[in-house]
């Protein structure tokens, strides 16, 4: 009867190990999967930003999507970018919502710092920029924290 608990015993030991490692290996995937998220989110607003410090606005253009193309012309959109100064950004918050990411910062250009803000849309893994506010550059398209 003794051995038969101490089996019993053993063998609980063991679900209960086997069930840890599964909730372990469990939370870092998911963990894990949020943290790859949203740094392509990060990398793609980041992406958007180094286009507009080097004054690549074609690339910059090219990163939103097709609904906020039709509200901001290439032709407006050049405008409203050539000649910044942005010379550097810290993105500060970060969100995600199904297929939906939102970022917000400061943007630094001659003038000061500026609020930037992003809203992203996530289509065929590749994030698109579907709303942004560069400071006093310009702010198109809507801007929602995903997590609201």
């Amino acid at each position: 009867m003794t051995k038969r608990l101490g089996v019993i015993a053993v063998v609980i030991i063991v679900m209960i190990g086997v069930c840890g490692l599964v909730i372990a290996v469990g939370g870092v995937k998911l963990v894990s999967g949020l943290l790859t998220g949203t740094r392509d989110l990060g990398d793609s607003a980041n992406g958007f930003m180094i286009a507009l410090r080097d004054e690549k606005l074609d690339d910059a253009y090219a990163m939103l999507t097709g609904d906020l193309q039709q509200q901001q012309s290439k032709a407006n959109f050049r405008e409203d970018f050539t000649g910044n100064s942005i010379n550097d950004w810290k993105f500060s918050h970060f969100s995600v919502k199904n297929d939906v990411g939102y970022i917000e910062g400061v943007a630094t250009d001659k003038d000061g710092n500026h609020y930037v803000a992003f809203q992203l849309l996530n289509r065929n893994s590749i994030w698109t920029i579907s709303g942004y506010k560069v400071g006093i550059l310009g702010w198109v398209g809507i801007i929602n924290d995903a997590s609201s």
